[in-house]
């Protein structure tokens, strides 16, 4: 059993300010406290993973593109195996592939535009307004799960704020959740403490594990339907003029660019949203 974590920032245990998640610059001390939290949260997911089966676990740490390295290394779990690619190389999740069993979600946020989520955006809270996948507005968590899902693997436990549990339980079905904090506004929550988070993190990644373990059809891999139209909106002209010349994508408007792809694993790549060699 081979569990691949993706871990993000904006849903750990009591992150609710930008600073925490380094919107600022990634220097200040609340980012550095904010590590901390996120290491608390993946370890308590290796941690359950191991207990209910799995043989090895990697961590890719993507928040940040894979400019910034959050996770703590002095308080690694000692028996994971930490993945680290740089954003320019353009080799996110690169090295996910279809040896692997199954996925989790550690720290993810909702989509930009939820109102209520903390710290809401897809890929850049500064150059992304919105993207949609055959016309459905989607963020990272569904997006990271269909590139999953193009490998066959289902993603089995997801955890982040009240409102990132609920666009998972959406999109994916009956996936295991946690919730870490209960969303009030876009930066204040309902925070539970970070020692009882990580038992609960862990138990659900223990549970989750030893579920599929018994069935391995008990989660789903998901996938959109194909072939895919994927519509990116930035916030300004600037940005859409920085794909030009990548195949594959299209300029429909000021802000907008449209990409068409047979499967969604392409149209990913195109974006830069996966470095996948499939």
């Amino acid at each position: 059993m081979r569990v691949y974590i993706m871990a993000d920032m904006e849903g750990a245990s009591c992150i609710v300010r930008p600073e925490q998640a380094g919107w600022d610059g990634y220097t200040g001390a609340e980012y550095q406290e904010a590590r901390r939290l996120l290491t608390s949260d993946v370890n308590a997911a290796v941690e359950g993973a191991i207990q209910g089966g799995a043989d090895e676990v990697y961590v890719d740490d993507l928040h940040g593109g894979g400019g910034a390295w959050n996770i703590v290394p002095d308080l690694m779990h000692p028996k994971a195996i930490y993945i680290r690619t740089d954003h320019e190389s353009r080799l996110r999740l690169s090295i996910l592939d279809e040896n692997f069993d199954c996925v989790f979600l550690i720290a993810y946020h909702a989509m930009a535009g939820n109102p209520k989520a903390i710290l809401s955006h897809t890929f850049s809270s500064r150059s992304i307004y919105r993207v949609t996948v055959n016309e459905v507005e989607v963020g990272e968590i569904a997006v990271d799960s269909a590139v999953a899902g193009s490998l066959g693997l289902p993603v089995i436990l997801v955890t982040g704020c009240s409102e990132a549990v609920t666009e998972a339980r959406r999109f994916l079905g009956d996936v295991e959740v946690v919730t870490v904090k209960h969303s009030l506004a876009r930066t204040s929550a309902y925070c539970l403490p970070s020692r009882r988070t990580y038992e609960l993190i862990r138990e659900a990644a223990k549970e989750a594990v030893e579920n599929l373990a018994r069935n391995r059809k008990a989660y789903n891999a998901f996938k959109f339907n194909e072939p895919v139209k994927v519509l990116v909106e930035y916030m300004h002209p600037n940005y859409v003029d920085r794909m030009k010349g990548v195949y594959g994508v299209e300029r429909v408007g000021s802000r907008e660019i449209l990409c068409r792809a047979g499967r969604f694993i392409d149209a990913a790549r195109m974006l830069g949203w996966a470095g996948l060699s499939v």
